[in-house]
């Protein structure tokens, strides 16, 4: 007989599995059908390594059966698909887990940086579809396109080929000096693809402390908090490495000298300048811990 400390685990094929018991008190937050991890990254699209992950930060826990396979509850379920929406805006890990815990109050003005972001991006897009949908039409009724049309879909194509090589030599150039194949897996494993990789999350930040320095106050409230969510993701990326995260920041600053790059970026020196002193700031008043060496 079931006690009340038993539940149903569902299979890989959604049928009933052998009864599972909590690893801690026996006891459950809710009931209802729990799947095995497998089963949830195939229904959620996710990977297993990306489910442990998740459990690292903080962000879920698993049961365990006497097995020890570990299983998801309808609670868990649904906090993974909060996680999985967070993280399609761009949000770091570390981050998620703060706005789940409920300690930001202020997700609105984050979602809105992000908008403006993905805003900035479309307008770009747009005018692209323009250009190529004026061109067909053209083509369609002419036959032919003229030298201006070819040079202007040239110009546009061009103009977004030619940003994204210039930020990834002027990138790739710095670190390859500085980051050993080593540092560079670190990185990867912890989902840090490089200055010259488009991300969501970086640009919200810049645009952000772009804002604030026009108050010209880097130990303001919210300065101090740009700086903790800042270092937070570097630290996400460096794992807290306080060597590798000594590296990220040389290899910022030198990208950030490289002509093509600051001609293409919305990141500069002076912004990092500007979070550095809001970062002493939120230590000096106990925000932050500092960390050994690390910034």
């Amino acid at each position: 007989m079931k006690t009340s400390a038993d539940f149903t685990c569902t299979g890989p094929w959604g049928r009933p599995d052998k009864a599972v018991r909590s690893r801690k008190d026996g006891t459950l937050a809710k009931s209802g059908p729990y799947l095995r991890s497998a089963e949830v990254a195939r229904r959620l699209a996710v990977s297993g390594k990306a489910l442990r992950l998740y459990e690292a930060h903080g962000l879920l826990r698993a049961e365990r059966t006497p097995a020890g396979w570990r299983v998801y509850g309808p609670e868990q379920i649904g906090r993974l698909h909060q996680v999985i929406a967070l993280k399609s805006f761009g949000f770091p890990l570390s981050r998620i887990a703060e706005l789940l815990s409920g300690g930001l109050p202020d997700l609105a003005t984050f979602l809105e940086l992000h908008e403006q972001v993905l805003r900035q991006e479309a307008k770009r897009v747009d005018q692209a579809l323009r250009l190529l949908s004026a061109a067909r039409a053209k083509l369609a009724e002419h036959g032919s396109l003229s030298s201006d049309d070819l040079m202007n879909l040239t110009k546009e194509t061009a103009m977004t080929d030619k940003r994204n090589d210039d930020l990834a030599a002027a990138y790739q150039a710095v670190a390859a000096k500085h980051f050993s194949p080593t540092d560079q897996a670190t990185l990867a494993a912890n989902g840090y693809g490089g200055m010259d990789k488009a991300d969501a999350d970086w640009e919200a930040l810049y645009g952000e402390a772009t804002r604030l320095m026009k108050s010209g106050d880097p130990s303001s409230p919210e300065a101090m908090d740009l700086a903790r969510r800042w270092m937070g993701k570097v630290f996400e990326a460096t794992g807290g490495d306080p060597a590798l995260t000594r590296k990220m920041r040389t290899v910022a600053r030198e990208t950030h000298e490289q002509p093509a790059f600051a001609a293409a970026s919305n990141s500069s020196n002076d912004i990092m300048d500007f979070v550095g002193q809001a970062y002493g700031a939120a230590i000096a008043v106990g925000i932050m811990p500092k960390p050994d060496d690390a910034a």
